[in-house]
């Protein structure tokens, strides 16, 4: 018998969190990503390397508050006194922030080849 967390069942919520490190990339701010291995959306799972990470990233939060309102999600954000952001998600919700960090990554704010 294996066990399972109760995250991985089909019964919980998807729960969707991110860590966004706050990282010097030339004149950009940029975003070192890391994802919980809890939930990864299948259309995200390409954009993380092994560690489930991305870098580097180019985030806008403000337009992630007017995607959340338009779609009525709720989440939590947390920031640290060095401008380090993690961000939570549950249900529907998750599946809103993680539509908005696919569309930041394909948003060619993301250069390539880095």
């Amino acid at each position: 018998m294996t066990s399972r967390s109760s995250a991985a069942t089909n019964d919980a919520p998807a729960t969707l969190n991110l860590l966004c490190v706050k990282e010097a990339a030339g004149d950009a701010e940029a975003f070192r990503v890391h994802v919980s291995p809890l939930f990864i959306p299948s259309y995200l799972s390409s954009c993380f390397d092994r560690h489930r990470e991305a870098y580097p990233v180019f985030l806008d939060f403000e337009d992630l508050e007017r995607q959340m309102a338009r779609h009525s999600a709720s989440y939590d954000k947390r920031v640290s006194v060095h401008g380090d952001v993690e961000l939570t998600a549950v249900g529907r919700s998750a599946h809103v922030l993680g539509e908005w960090l696919a569309t930041a990554f394909a948003s060619g704010m993301r250069p390539t080849g880095v």
